[in-house]
């Protein structure tokens, strides 16, 4: 019996929206959405941060969300308060940890929690690519898929019954990443009538703006770079089958947060407010031929830190004991809550998302902003109703209040 291995693909700024499997109609995802057929897709996967550190902080260590919303910069004084995290878990068990990934600041995390290998690629001249093979992502796929050969070679090796279980955590800057698609491919994304391809390789921080046209060519180029993704993703599904890994080895592909590409004022990396375009991701789970995972689709509310569970079990790992904080907000998944910069709240329960912001007055002082949306039928939160239902946000408000308190 070969032993389990699991290999994780997390794209930072891929929002659920973004892949067939969740409603795309747009841009094809061929290779993504033959992989969430195959897989346990979750329905309403919902980041508790913005922040990249804030995935890390959940995903690989289980720790809760800090309540002034500051997440931390090194994740490693946080391992020891959480041993029963995913990562943790990972390194008491044996397993052989990998970190392939193209940010600085992740390498740095990960090499400080216990990676046993660690690669860092770094790309400091972005520059639009010839061809799919040249952008970066492809470049990091092309390490992955080096690793993935290795482990057929160890597989194959006189001593591959002495061999642990392999994680290998793929983790790309994605949409905060260079847009380094070859412009062919986004042009071929725009109607014949629709503005020139832009040609821009970084992504705007904060751009706001009503202009259409804009916004068009911003969510083209982002198309543009999933479809690189796609690609990459589909390279690395062949590849398991190639090389005889296909049978033992679990993949999971998650986006760390979303991207805001203009649905409520702005698009860009540096936008950060608590909307779905930024809280929901994708995660797809697909495990082997013979270990099915049932039901297909998860329509439960989810966080990162659910993840850990499904991946420990097929690793061979025991499971981290159960929270012992038997709040609703804190262990069960009716309900969800997200926090933001400068205390911004958002609580999603399966009917309502509720966001509770503040903005500067006329006179400098700080107003309470709130705002209801109807779930899961106002996908994309383009109808708020807070004033039509008071009841229900006086309800809401009072748990939100209950999880600062």
């Amino acid at each position: 019996m070969p032993p389990r291995h699991a290999i994780v693909i997390a794209v930072d700024g891929l929002r659920a929206s973004a892949l067939g499997a969740y409603g795309n109609t747009w841009h094809p995802t061929p290779a993504l959405d033959r992989l969430a057929s195959e897989s346990l897709l979750f329905d309403w996967m919902m980041v508790d941060s913005p922040a990249l550190a804030g995935f890390y902080r959940a995903a690989w260590l289980g720790a809760p969300a800090p309540h002034d919303g500051v997440e931390p910069t090194n994740l490693k004084p946080l391992a020891a308060a959480h041993p029963a995290g995913l990562l943790p878990q990972l390194l008491a068990a044996g397993v052989a940890t990998s970190l392939t990934t193209d940010d600085v600041w992740l390498a740095e995390q990960g090499d400080q929690l216990g990676f046993r290998d660690v690669r860092a690629l770094e790309f400091p001249h972005p520059a639009t690519a010839e061809s799919m093979a040249d952008t970066e992502l492809a470049q990091l796929f092309a390490i992955a898929a080096d690793q993935l050969e290795q482990w057929s070679v160890a597989g194959d090796s006189a001593t591959a019954g002495a061999e642990p279980p392999r994680l290998l955590w793929l983790h790309a800057r994605g949409y905060h990443g260079a847009w380094d698609a070859p412009l062919e491919l986004r042009q071929s994304l725009l109607d014949e009538d629709d503005p020139e391809a832009p040609t821009f390789v970084t992504p705007p921080l904060r751009l706001e703006t009503a202009n259409l046209d804009e916004l068009l060519l911003q969510r083209a180029a982002y198309a543009a770079q999933t479809a690189i993704l796609d690609e990459c993703v589909g390279m690395l599904i062949d590849m398991l089958a190639e090389t005889g890994l296909a049978d033992s080895t679990a993949v999971v592909v998650i986006g760390c947060r979303g991207f805001a590409l203009g649905e409520h004022g702005a698009a860009g990396s540096e936008v950060h407010d608590l909307y779905g375009e930024v809280t929901h991701i994708p995660c797809l789970l697909r495990r082997p031929d013979g270990a099915p995972v049932a039901p297909p689709r998860a329509s439960e509310l989810a966080q990162p830190a659910d993840l850990a569970p499904y991946l420990l079990e097929w690793l061979g790992c025991s499971l981290p004991p159960s929270p012992g904080d038997a709040s609703p907000l804190a262990s069960a998944r009716d309900r969800v809550v997200a926090i933001g910069k400068h205390g911004e709240l958002a609580l999603r329960t399966q009917s309502w998302l509720l966001r509770q912001a503040t903005k500067p007055g006329e006179l400098g002082e700080a107003e309470p902003t709130i705002e209801l949306f109807a779930k899961p039928d106002d996908r994309w939160e383009a109808n708020e109703i807070a004033d039509r239902c008071p009841e229900d946000v006086a309800e809401l408000l009072a748990e939100i209040e209950s999880f600062s308190n």
